[in-house]
Formats: structure tokens, C-alpha cells, sequence
């Protein structure tokens, strides 16, 4: 038995030791070589010349090449060495072809968007645009190509797991990644569902109410927009909810922080620029840091770049230095059609008209081919066709849908200019998404100017809140807002301009641009902050990006603890944490975790007996409003929305918030902390996969802020409050020293888990930490650790 039991232990032993060899084999054969080679040297086919690319301690390269076709090719190859997984899947969802590698449960998102058919437009973009502009998309595409050819079976992980092999980039593949990204930026025509969803159970008066007007402060000041708004007559609700079952209604997105200091609050005498752009967070990273240097200096700019596109969308080049956020302008508008018994025809002005039909077919992995008839109208395609709903049709008209929208033209323009009216003139191509854009310049100058395709509309009763006729011709787009027309400004008075997802303009400015707008808590705090600054460094503007100070959770807190009666003893312990609270939405406070509970909990309790709770979970979904209109209640005591009961909802907010923290973190308030329940998981979407978890996806970490902190920490409301989207980069640019820059993101620059570059900034980015971000040469020669040097393989 003894000698059973031993050949036993041998045997299980052995096989134990077979496991590890062969998982050792699986990692030195298969992951390690898929990661890419960063020394020495490579002969790659498709170069005119020689490219040298430094990498520095996080794996960041600069691009050092003779002329602009090796440097974008060059670009297009690091990106795929770095990320290509990340590439192809961005791609394959823009054109609607997830089906092929993940079967039916991509079929929602490619019918959706072939519907949407950005396919076809990046291919009429493409017809449009300049030579030269061709010329470097072109040179992108080969560069992937040529890793693509060079790695040959060595691929990312991803792709041995899904059983695929990538197909050769194309520039219509770089384009529609640009759109992709424009439409992730753009949610103007789910909003006009939710406010159909609210119309039809609330009268009109109190709609406006949860909608309120925009407070300020604006980013150009002294402005004041306003309109007379009328609701529609046509209900939507049921629409609205099988729409939800297919196309689930945008999450609230964030958005982002920029703002620029003029020499007059530095210790430089020389502007400084940050930038954080506030987005979903996962891995890899949506951005990836990279220099790129010709040695003419026709380019030579570092900062940002978006992996799928040529060229740097946020940084500087030692000339100029610029940062972006949403502008959040009406970019979409949902036209609900009359359609002829056959669904053949559409109603316009009195006549029918055909519509326009487009087939698509949809290859579904292990299922059969899905055959789907895109119908369209002038006014943009049938996108209730998604919900497969037969009482509602509606046209989307969306910018991004038109031709000429030369966005990768904009971004190399932005790239080479030299001075405000060169960067302005690139910002008149840049017609989506519409951003709003911050500036310095080596010579001191500081502006702003807010850049996208923005549309006027011949009857702006609706102003974009609400879903319009198509058959009146009466809301029909007559032109867009001129770009010399465009919110801009030069020097500003204080020296400084600030944007936080802020409304640009007012009361003196003549077209309308939008209602959905952040509340004011993160632009009022960066403004303050910016106009009594003196002697500021890039350690203060970093203090600044690391703010978690939120003024309505403040607020909210003051109103419990001064105002409400709880019963239960663990709700007035909570109510004291509030009393003694400073308002910072630290990871370790009991009363930021409090706060943002009760905050939510007593908007509920205010909506859900004139809403109702189905539109009043919908209403909070709105970018913006909900706080704006809880701002209005905290300031007035007698509103009606109150019901004459103000401290009494205050009380049930609080022991609703209290019974609900004590589900998750025990029943002593005093141990609880905002960072346990607002963690943050970087999640990879092969990481949904039980056994890949481990391997893809990083987290869960404790961290602070939330929706309206500079330091942002938002998240979905429907999730229990985890973290979900926040800076996805941050840069702080200073033009009396360029290699004084600093960066940082959330995870890496790697999108191969196991590259030493997947996750090596996660740490780094929670601490608010950054890595020097070197411009100049020698600077970029010093920090360098790896140095590539890609010879034209007919050397």
C-alpha cells in the first residue's frame, strides 16, 4: 500500500512537473514571442530610409526618421507591436464584423452599425481627402502591415485564443477608428430618448425643471445661452424601451479637464498646459504615449496618440503646446419618419420619396450568415430598424455621417503649426469631434478655441431636446456654425482658460450649440484655483490634477447634518462623519463613501413620485442635469419638488444610504471608506472569461474622487458605484523648458499582458505620480533603454 501510495505521489509529481514544463514552453515559445523586439537591430520592407526608435524606462518610443512616409510608417509599426490586439478589435466593431470572431453576442453592436454604415462614409472620407494627407494614412496602414508581416504567427495572445489572424490594415480602417472614436464622443440622440421617456409621464413644466438652465461659469465668460423650448406631440416611451433591449441607452459619459496658466501666475513667466481626458478605463489604455521627430523638423511633436491614427491628437511641439475636451456640441439629431404601408417610401413636405437601401451581410462564427436591408432617408439611416420595432421609425442625422470630415488632415495640420493662426487653421478642418481646445505658445500667448461641424437647424423650437418630425421639413439642417464664427478667444483677461466640459459661450453669441454640458464644480474649483495662482510650477498644476474636493457631496453632507432626524443609531453615526467632513473624496473617508450614497438616494426620493421610477433612473443616466437640478433643490428650501418634506428626505436618504453601505462594508460607518465599495478593476475583454481574468485584467484598487472632483472618479450609477471611467491620460506641458513635461496613464503602453509594459503605470497613476516626458534630442538619447534602429530591408 505504502509503495502504491508512493508510485502515486511519483506519478502525480511527474505530471505536475509536465504541466509546468509545458506551461513554461506555452510562455517562452507562444507570449514571450509575440512580445516585440525593442534592441537592436531589423530589416523591415516598405522603408524609403533608416528609423531609429528610443524607448525610454516605460517603454515609450521616439520616433527619429528622415522624412514624414518612414515616421508614419514607423508610428504604424510600434503601435502594432504594442497594440495590436486592441487595433483590430476597435476596428471590427467600427465596421460591425464581431460577429465573425465572437458569434451572436456581437450581432447587436454589427447590426447597429452597419446600419449606421460608418463603413461607407470613411470610404467617401477617403475619396476627399488631400494627397498628402493620403500619402501618410497610407504609409500608417503599410507600417502595420510590415509588423503584421514581420511577426508573422507571433501574435498577441488574443488572437491564439479567438483562433484568428489579423488582415492587413487599410487607410478606411484608420478612418473609421476615427469615427468610432467621434461616435463614443457623441450621445446627443440618446438623450432625446430619455427626455421623450420623461415628457410622456410628466407634464412639460416639470421636464424643464429636471433640465434646468446652465449656471456657468462658461469657458469664454460673461455669456448667456437660452430658448423657449416645446415638447413633442409623439410618444416614444415604448420605442424607447425596446431600443433599450438592443442598443442600451448611453452610460453618461464624462469627460475631461484643460486648462492653461498664463505668465503672469507662473514662476516661469512661460504659460503651463494640462490635460487630463476623462474616459472609460480598461486594458490596455485607450492612449498611447509617442514622439515623433523628422530630422528637418517638419514634425516633431510628443503627447498622445490614439493607436489606429497617425499623428499625436494631444501634446506639443516645441512650439506650440494644446490640450482637448468634449465641447459636447448637438452634433445628432432623431428625425421620427412616416413610411408608406410597404416600408419603400418616406413622407417629406407633402410627397413620397424612395428610401435608400443598402444589404449587408453578417458573417456569424458558428452560426449562419444574418442578411440585413439598411433603409435610409436624407436625413441619415433607419436606426429604429436596430430595435426591429415596427410603430417608430427614425433617421438618424449625425455629422459624422456626412462626407469631407477630414479629421486625420486636422490632426497632422495641429501637429505642425507654429502659432495660433496655424493652429487655428487646423482646428478649421477639425470638424469631428467637436472639441474644445486649450493653447500656449513659446512667445506667452494663451487661447482657446472650440473646434467641429456644428449644425444649424431652420427651427430650433425643439433646440435638440427631443426627437423632430421628418415629414414637415420644418427642423431641417441649413448649414453649420462658420468656424470664424466659432467660440474663440486670444489672452484671455485673467490670463487663463480653463474647461471642464463647461458651456463655451452665451448671452451675446448667436447659434445654438448645446444643453448637455457638466455641471460647474470642476471648472469653478480649476478657475479659482488658476486666477489666484501666483509663482505656479508644474508640482502646483499636478496638486491640481490630484484635487478630489467635491462641492455638491460638501453640500449634500452640510444639508443631512444640519437638517435631517435619523432614527437608527447607525445613521446618526453616519451623520456625524458628515458634520466633520471637508468634502475630499478620499479613498479612506467613511463620509465620501456616505455622501455619494445619500446624494443619489435623495434625488430618488425627490423624482420618483412626479417621474415615476422607470424615468427617473433613465433621468439620471443624463450627463449633467441630475446634479444641476439637485444644486436648484439644495438652494431652495420651498421647492415643490421637495413636498413640503425636505427634512424628512433628507432623514430616508440618509438611512437608505446607511442600510445599503452597511450590505457591503458591516455596520460600523466608521469603518467603511469610499475606496472599498469605488474600486476600480482595469478590465480586458477576454478578462469576462473566468480562467483569463487573472491574466488580462488588473484590479480591484481602492480609489477616490467621483463624477464632479478635477481628479475624477465616475462611474455608473446602475453599478454599485465602481469606478469606470476617469483620466485615461495625463499631461502637463511647459513651454520654458519642454523637457520638463510630465505624463502618466492609467495602465501601460503595452496591450500584451505579458509585456513588463502592461500595467507598470497603474501604481504611478493612483498616486497621481508621473514620468518625465523628454522632447529634445539629447534629452530623449539620455533616457533612453532600448534603442531600435528599422533598416530598409533592401540594405
Amino acid at each position: 500500500m505504502k509503495r502504491l501510495k508512493k508510485s502515486l505521489a511519483v506519478l502525480t509529481g511527474t505530471l505536475l512537473l509536465l504541466l509546468l514544463l509545458a506551461g513554461l514552453y506555452l510562455y517562452i515559445g507562444v507570449i514571450r514571442a509575440a512580445l516585440p523586439q525593442l534592441d537592436g537591430e531589423m530589416a523591415v520592407d516598405g522603408l524609403e530610409t533608416a528609423v531609429t526608435v528610443y524607448r525610454d524606462s516605460s517603454g515609450i518610443p521616439h520616433i527619429v526618421a528622415e522624412n514624414d512616409h518612414d515616421l508614419f510608417f514607423a508610428q504604424g509599426f510600434v503601435h502594432a507591436q504594442d497594440r495590436l490586439w486592441a487595433m483590430e478589435s476597435a476596428r471590427r466593431a467600427a465596421h460591425g464584423r464581431l460577429s465573425e470572431v465572437i458569434g451572436d453576442r456581437g450581432l447587436n453592436n454589427d447590426r447597429f452599425m452597419r446600419i449606421l454604415g460608418m463603413t461607407q462614409s470613411a470610404e467617401a472620407d477617403w475619396e476627399s481627402l488631400d494627397a498628402e494627407t493620403q500619402a501618410a494614412l497610407q504609409a500608417y496602414a503599410d507600417g502595420v502591415n510590415a509588423f503584421l508581416a514581420q511577426a508573422g504567427g507571433r501574435l498577441p495572445l488574443e488572437f491564439k485564443v479567438l483562433g484568428i489572424e489579423p488582415e492587413p490594415w487599410t487607410p478606411v480602417d484608420s478612418l473609421v477608428f476615427g469615427k468610432l472614436v467621434a461616435w463614443g464622443l457623441s450621445s446627443n440622440y440618446q438623450d432625446e430618448l430619455i427626455v421623450s421617456q420623461l415628457a410622456d409621464v410628466a407634464p412639460w413644466e416639470q421636464v424643464l425643471a429636471v433640465l434646468p438652465d446652465y449656471p456657468g461659469p462658461d469657458v469664454i465668460p460673461d455669456a448667456n445661452q437660452t430658448a423657449d423650448i416645446a415638447p413633442t406631440a409623439v410618444s416614444l416611451l415604448a420605442f424607447s424601451a425596446k431600443w433599450q433591449q438592443v442598443v442600451p441607452l448611453a452610460k453618461p459619459d464624462q469627460g475631461s479637464n484643460t486648462w492653461v496658466a498664463g505668465g503672469s501666475h507662473t514662476a516661469s513667466g512661460a504659460p503651463l498646459l494640462a490635460n487630463d481626458p476623462h474616459q472609460g478605463l480598461s486594458m490596455p489604455s485607450l492612449w498611447y504615449e509617442v514622439g515623433l521627430h523628422t530630422s528637418d523638423g517638419r514634425y516633431d511633436v510628443v503627447g498622445g496618440s490614439l493607436p489606429g491614427l497617425p499623428g499625436i491628437e494631444i501634446g506639443h511641439n516645441g512650439r506650440i503646446a494644446w490640450g482637448v475636451t468634449n465641447a459636447r456640441p448637438d452634433v445628432q439629431d432623431l428625425f421620427i419618419e412616416t413610411l408608406n404601408e410597404a416600408g419603400t417610401q418616406y413622407q417629406f413636405q407633402g410627397e413620397w420619396h424612395d428610401l435608400t437601401l443598402r444589404e449587408e451581410v453578417i458573417q456569424v462564427k458558428g452560426g449562419d450568415p444574418i442578411t440585413l436591408q439598411v433603409r435610409s432617408t436624407h436625413h441619415g439611416p433607419l436606426v429604429s430598424d436596430a430595435a426591429e420595432d415596427g410603430d417608430q421609425h427614425l433617421a438618424l442625422r449625425w455629422t459624422g455621417l456626412d462626407e469631407g470630415r477630414p479629421l486625420a488632415q486636422a490632426i497632422l495640420s495641429l501637429n505642425r503649426a507654429q502659432n495660433w493662426d496655424e493652429f487655428r487653421a487646423a482646428l478649421a478642418l477639425w470638424q469631428l469631434p467637436g472639441m474644445n481646445f486649450v493653447y500656449a505658445d513659446v512667445d506667452g500667448n494663451i487661447g482657446y478655441q472650440m473646434s467641429g461641424a456644428v449644425p444649424v437647424r431652420a427651427n430650433n423650437d425643439f433646440f435638440g431636446l427631443l426627437p423632430v418630425s421628418g415629414a414637415d421639413g420644418e427642423h431641417e439642417w441649413t448649414g453649420f456654425v462658420p468656424f470664424d464664427e466659432m467660440p474663440s478667444a486670444l489672452n484671455a483677461q485673467g490670463d487663463f482658460f480653463a474647461s471642464a466640459n463647461n458651456r463655451p459661450v452665451g448671452a451675446d453669441y448667436p447659434y445654438f450649440l448645446s444643453h448637455y454640458f457638466q455641471p460647474p464644480y470642476r471648472v469653478a474649483l480649476i478657475s479659482d484655483f488658476l486666477r489666484n495662482g501666483r509663482n505656479l510650477t508644474t508640482d502646483d498644476i499636478a496638486s491640481l490634477q490630484a484635487n478630489w474636493y467635491s462641492d455638491i457631496n460638501l453640500q449634500v453632507a452640510q444639508a443631512i447634518a444640519n437638517e435631517a432626524a435619523p432614527d437608527s443609531e447607525n445613521a446618526q453615526a453616519a451623520q456625524q462623519l458628515l458634520a466633520e467632513w471637508d468634502g475630499r473624496m478620499t479613498p479612506d473617508s467613511p463620509a465620501a463613501a456616505v455622501s455619494e450614497a445619500a446624494l443619489w438616494e435623495l434625488l430618488r426620493l425627490i423624482l420618483t413620485p412626479k417621474l415615476g421610477a422607470e424615468a427617473a433612473e433613465s433621468y439620471l443616466s443624463l450627463a449633467g442635469y441630475p446634479y444641476m437640478f439637485l444644486q436648484n433643490q439644495l438652494d431652495d428650501p420651498a421647492s415643490e419638488w421637495w413636498q413640503g418634506r425636505r427634512a424628512e428626505l433628507l432623514g430616508t436618504a440618509l438611512e437608505t444610504a446607511v442600510t445599503d453601505l452597511s450590505q457591503q462594508m458591516g455596520s460600523d460607518p466608521t469603518q467603511w471608506t469610499w475606496g472599498t465599495i469605488h474600486a476600480m478593476t482595469f478590465a480586458h475583454p477576454l478578462g469576462s472569461i473566468g480562467p483569463l481574468a487573472p491574466i488580462f485584467n488588473r484590479g480591484p484598487f481602492a480609489t477616490g474622487g467621483n463624477w464632479n472632483t478635477v481628479n475624477s472618479g465616475a462611474y455608473y450609477p446602475d453599478n454599485r458605484y465602481a469606478m469606470a471611467l476617469g483620466p485615461a491620460y495625463r499631461i502637463i506641458s511647459d513651454p520654458a523648458d519642454w523637457d520638463n513635461g510630465r505624463s502618466i496613464l492609467p495602465t501601460g503602453q503595452s496591450g500584451q499582458p505579458f509585456s513588463p509594459f502592461y500595467d507598470d503605470q497603474i501604481a504611478p497613476w493612483l498616486a497621481v505620480e508621473y514620468h518625465s516626458l523628454p522632447f529634445t534630442l539629447p534629452a530623449i538619447q539620455s533616457a533612453a533603454q532600448y534603442t531600435l534602429r528599422l533598416n530598409p530591408a533592401s540594405r
